[in-house]
């Protein structure tokens, strides 16, 4: 089961950062339904640096190594419980970004209709509770 947990997650995790390789290279693929922009004013409230994309994706990779690293003895001498605690931790920060802003993001959202509210809500959100909920399992089968 804790193999399963670990592939499921570290797969999430490998996909999604290279999505955001993708968009550092130039990609257009599903970009403009991944940010958030205010309907009244049709700005996006952010607009990502190269720099913010290279760190998502690559804050990604070591979510996945984490995660991979919960399986066996990391080899560069990272004790296996610090592993552990930084996948709770990593479980925690997608908990957070699935409970949202209240405003833009997550499950209390009050702006729903615009492209990425919409997206947020049938994609975003869930998968984030979903990593959320199995990085919180593989702790908890992990450390017994």
């Amino acid at each position: 089961m804790l193999t399963i947990l670990l592939v499921i997650n570290s797969v999430i995790f490998i996909g999604l950062s290279g999505i955001h390789f993708y968009w550092l290279m130039g990609g257009k693929w599903g970009l403009s339904m991944s940010l958030p922009y205010n309907p009244s004013t049709q700005d996006f409230l952010f607009k990502p640096s190269a720099l913010s994309t290279l760190g998502v994706a690559i804050g990604l990779l070591l979510f996945a190594l984490i995660t991979i690293g919960n399986a066996f003895d990391f080899p560069f001498g990272i004790e296996l419980r610090y592993l552990r605690w930084g996948d709770l931790v990593i479980s925690f920060i997608f908990l957070i970004r699935a409970i949202g802003d209240f405003k833009y993001i997550g499950f209390f959202k009050c702006i729903r209709e615009t492209p990425f509210g919409k997206n947020d809500s049938k994609f975003y959100t869930p998968l984030c509770l979903i990593i959320s909920i199995i990085g919180f399992l593989i702790f908890r089968i992990a450390t017994n």
